[in-house]
C-alpha cells in the first residue's frame, strides 16, 4: 500500500513537473553591431527580474567612429514590463541618453484604460492599446517566452505613435551559429509588416532560452544590418 502511494506520488509529481509552464531566465549578452557592411559599435541587452511578475529589459549601445555622430545611436532603451497569464505586458517605456537626461521617448502602458501616454520625440502621445501591444524591446521578450512556452507567435502588435505595427512571424528554419562560445544549435525566425520592403531574422537558441545569437534585417535583397554574439550569460 505504501508503495503504491509512492508510486502514485511519484507519478503525480512528474505530471505536474511536465505540465509547469517553462520559465523566462535572467541574462545578459552583448552583440557586434554592424551597419551597412561598416563595424557601427557594440549593443548590450541585460534582462532582470524585479519582482514576483515584473521584469526590466535594458538595452545599451555604444557606437563606434562616424556612428558616434549620431545622437540617437547612443540611447539606451529601457522597457519594464509585467509577465503573466495575459502574456507580456509593457508598463513603461524610455529611451534616454546614456548620460541619464532627459529622454527622447517616455511612455507609460495602463491596461486598465487601454492606454499609452507619455512623450515620443518631443510630440505628447494618448492613443488607445490593444491586448498584447508590446514596445520596441519588449517585443524581444514576447518572442522568447513564446518560444520558451513552445507556442511559437504567428504575430505581434508593437505600439507607435502614429499606429500600430502588425508584425508576421515566420519559422523559416534551422541553422548551428558558430559563436564566441561555441557552436550554438538556433531556429530561425523571420518577422515582416505587410507592405514594408524590410525583413528581419532572429536566431534563438533553445539550449540558452532562446536568446537571439543573431538578427539581421534586410530590405528587399539588401542587408542594412546585423547583430553577431559577442557574449551571453544565463543568470
Amino acid at each position: 500500500m505504501a508503495q503504491a502511494q509512492a508510486q502514485a506520488q511519484a507519478g503525480d509529481t512528474a505530471v505536474a513537473q511536465a505540465a509547469a509552464p517553462a520559465e523566462l531566465r535572467p541574462y545578459e549578452a552583448s552583440y557586434e553591431l554592424v551597419t551597412h557592411g561598416l563595424h557601427a559599435g557594440v549593443s548590450s541587452f541585460t534582462l532582470t527580474r524585479d519582482g514576483t511578475d515584473t521584469w526590466t529589459l535594458v538595452s545599451r549601445n555604444r557606437p563606434q567612429g562616424l556612428f558616434r555622430l549620431f545622437s540617437d545611436a547612443s540611447l539606451t532603451l529601457t522597457s519594464h514590463m509585467r509577465v503573466g497569464p495575459d502574456g507580456i505586458q509593457p508598463l513603461q517605456f524610455t529611451a534616454a541618453p546614456p548620460d541619464g537626461g532627459t529622454p527622447n521617448v517616455d511612455l507609460h502602458f495602463d491596461w486598465d484604460a487601454s492606454r499609452v501616454t507619455g512623450v515620443q520625440d518631443g510630440t505628447p502621445v494618448d492613443a488607445p492599446l490593444k491586448p498584447g501591444e508590446q514596445d520596441d524591446l519588449s517585443v524581444q521578450v514576447a518572442l522568447m517566452r513564446a518560444l520558451v512556452a513552445g507556442h511559437a507567435p504567428s504575430g505581434i502588435s508593437m505600439f507607435d505613435k502614429n499606429g500600430t505595427r502588425d508584425y508576421a512571424y515566420t519559422r523559416v528554419g534551422e541553422e548551428t551559429l558558430q559563436t564566441p562560445v561555441g557552436a550554438v544549435p538556433t531556429v530561425v525566425y523571420e518577422s515582416h509588416k505587410a507592405n514594408s520592403p524590410r525583413r528581419t531574422r532572429f536566431w534563438c537558441a533553445p539550449g540558452y532560452n532562446f536568446v537571439p545569437m543573431r538578427a539581421e534585417q534586410k530590405r528587399e535583397s539588401q542587408v542594412e544590418w546585423t547583430m553577431n554574439l559577442l557574449s551571453v550569460e544565463l543568470r
